[in-house]
């Protein structure tokens, strides 16, 4: 492939991703009142269990005073708890409450019904193929941010 051609096929890519990003947040403004908000940290959450502060916004890859207010917002709904870390008693621990994990079970059933109905014309093989460079995609990604192959559970895909 030439340069040229190379170029705008990747300014292709990049055009069809920045338009699911737009259609992903008009997505969670329509969700449900307050089930959008704190998603991402539930998620998070449901994933690794029981964690200090600062190491679940470095899993995410998030500024501490970012997800401080969001872990103080789901604390207030009653998404997520948090105690002090007999550890280190400077610190504290959050986790994921009943309603926290109810609440990321029908977002993540909201995101299956989606996904499910907009490609329900697709053969299994379509599918697999679209997997198969999503996930070749994020390791490329991943290679260039950080500067080596990152698992797919320390990125938080799995």
């Amino acid at each position: 492939m030439s340069d040229s051609a190379h170029e705008e096929t990747i300014a292709d890519v990049l055009r069809q991703l920045a338009a699911i990003a737009v259609i992903r947040r008009q997505l969670v403004r329509g969700l449900p009142q307050g089930m959008g908000v704190g998603g991402v940290v539930l998620a998070a959450l449901a994933h690794c269990g029981e964690i200090r502060l600062r190491a679940l916004a470095d899993h995410l890859d998030c500024d501490l005073s970012v997800v401080s207010r969001q872990v103080a917002h789901l604390e207030q709904q009653g998404a997520v708890t948090r105690r002090a870390n007999p550890d280190d008693r400077r610190s504290s621990l959050i986790s994921i409450t009943a309603q926290g994990r109810t609440r990321i079970d029908a977002l993540v059933r909201v995101h299956t019904d989606l996904l499910d109905t907009a490609t329900a014309d697709w053969t299994p093989q379509e599918l697999t193929a679209l997997t198969g460079s999503l996930e070749r995609l994020r390791r490329g990604l991943a290679r260039r941010v950080h500067g080596a192959e990152v698992p797919a559970e320390a990125d938080g895909s799995a």
